[in-house]
């Protein structure tokens, strides 16, 4: 039997021609398996190659499925922002177009999760990436400990994959679009809100090295600038 909860699930990215196809066809099959109600919100952030055509191809040959197009390159965490705010079901999912979240994982936790829990953050036990993505990672791992102690507490892992209740989203919408701090706002945010986060460790399922842009000087700088202003927010208690 099919489960009654409803489902989004946002799938953002750019430039992914060569692995869009076969990540709509896999998330869209086990969500047609296991749930009644759910959607597929394809985001594509403002390709220049044939990754919009190839979404929209697929959202004419099955129901359920959404385009958002961004008409100017907004980055991964801007477009699964946007992606968030669009979604109408219980709760809400995104995942990279190289599905860094299993599809099979990403059914089990949706199914398993407690109805008490708003946020399901999800902490990869494995990741392989370049030297100096690994470098940026654990510095930006060292400054969100030291500018947030309180918050990160329990949730060492923040920037992979979460899953939200709907209805909590608009209560923890960040200020951040930098690449780095969307997902960590969002996630203090909930826990200042009195939200119920729990955390949880999956296995990344991407084998490949990843490189991304999140080490980007530019993204880096970026991030910093959010971090710094939440924190000042959180001190005079105007976040």
């Amino acid at each position: 039997m099919k489960s009654q909860k409803s489902v989004s699930v946002i799938l953002a990215g750019y430039n992914e021609e060569m692995n869009i196809e076969k990540s709509m066809n896999l998330l869209y099959q086990m969500l047609d398996e296991k749930f009644e109600r759910f959607e597929l919100i394809l985001v594509d952030d403002a390709s220049n190659d044939s990754t919009l055509e190839k979404m929209n191809y697929f959202a004419k040959e099955h129901i359920n499925v959404r385009i958002l197009p961004n008409y100017v390159n907004l980055n991964f965490g801007t477009a699964v922002l946007r992606g968030l705010c669009a979604s109408n079901y219980e709760y809400v999912v995104f995942n990279a177009c190289d599905l860094p979240l299993a599809p099979d994982d990403m059914v089990n936790l949706l199914l398993e999760m407690e109805p008490d829990t708003d946020v399901l953050v999800l902490e990869r036990t494995s990741y392989k990436t370049t030297k100096w993505r690994g470098i940026t990672s654990d510095v930006n791992k060292l400054l969100l400990k030291c500018l947030f102690p309180r918050l990160m507490k329990g949730t060492p892992v923040l920037n992979f994959v979460q899953i939200y209740k709907k209805e909590t989203i608009k209560k923890i919408l960040p200020l951040a679009r930098s690449p780095i701090f969307v997902w960590p706002e969002l996630i203090f945010r909930a826990k200042l809100a009195g939200l119920k986060v729990k955390n949880i460790p999956v296995k990344c399922n991407v084998e490949n090295l990843r490189k991304g842009s999140f080490g980007h000087p530019h993204d880096i700088i970026w991030g910093i600038y959010d971090m710094l202003r939440f924190r000042i927010r959180l001190w005079r208690k105007n976040y």
